[in-house]
């Protein structure tokens, strides 16, 4: 169950929430997990609203949304709306250049997809990942950030997230990877099946070094984290 179900049911026996009654139901598949991988790659208009509106990014678009649910519009009149086409398209543009980004860099290990997207600009989740590679991957690590960038700044630093492919396993995956996360950063860590952390500077042994990362400590910290999980696949 989602966090946003939880907050529907709640509320809803003080209020009259029907005009949701329309996209609770994929919200709650979306934020809880329990979409398929069908759904997620389809243009539903609810998955593709979700997909594309960014409330930081379209604030405007996203207040007009939010307004729209409260006077019960339906989710092709929002969609219709110029604001909120706009961003749809321009999501649209941003969704090719990522899906040039994984067609270029993605490699499976052992059945865990890694994708960098360090140095791009953008970045992307485990769903994308995990919808395109299907039934091949039981995880994926997604390589992100800047090679100057700081956590308190604009600009994000580099750092990776770990997703289990829920669509193959909804369940939890075979590994906690949450091991990978706080394998070298002791502020990494998560959910066993959706974490993160930043990228180490490591020597090659895979000891941390005191010196800031760069681009050439991602592949080290990449192989550590394979044998890291190739060792946990032996044991499960």
């Amino acid at each position: 169950m989602s966090a946003a179900r939880i907050a529907y049911s709640i509320v809803r026996t003080e209020l009259n929430l029907d005009d949701l009654a329309e996209f609770i139901e994929w919200v709650d598949r979306l934020d809880g997990g329990g979409v398929s991988r069908e759904e997620y790659l389809s243009n539903h208009p609810v998955v593709v609203l979700g997909r594309c509106i960014d409330a930081r990014e379209s604030p405007e678009a996203a207040l007009w949304i939010a307004k729209s649910i409260s006077k019960g519009f339906n989710i092709q009149k929002i969609l219709d709306e110029p604001c909120v086409n706009t961003a749809v398209l321009k999501r649209r543009e941003e969704s090719k250049l990522i899906e040039e980004i994984i067609n270029r860099s993605l490699r499976i290990e052992n059945r865990l997809a890694i994708v960098r997207f360090d140095g791009t600009g953008t970045r992307t989740g485990g769903y994308r990942i995990t919808a395109l590679v299907g039934d091949d991957c039981d995880a994926c690590m997604i390589i992100h950030g800047e090679e100057k960038g700081e956590i308190s700044g604009p600009i994000p630093p580099l750092g990776a997230s770990f997703y289990t492919n829920s669509f193959l396993h909804s369940n939890g995956g075979l590994v906690d990877l949450t091991l990978l996360a706080t394998a070298f950063d002791s502020n990494g860590g998560g959910h066993s099946n959706a974490c993160g952390c930043r990228i180490q500077p490591l020597d090659l042994e895979g000891n941390i070094e005191n010196r800031p990362s760069t681009s050439a400590d991602i592949e080290r910290n990449i192989s550590h984290w394979i044998r890291i999980w190739n060792e946990n696949q032996e044991i499960c």
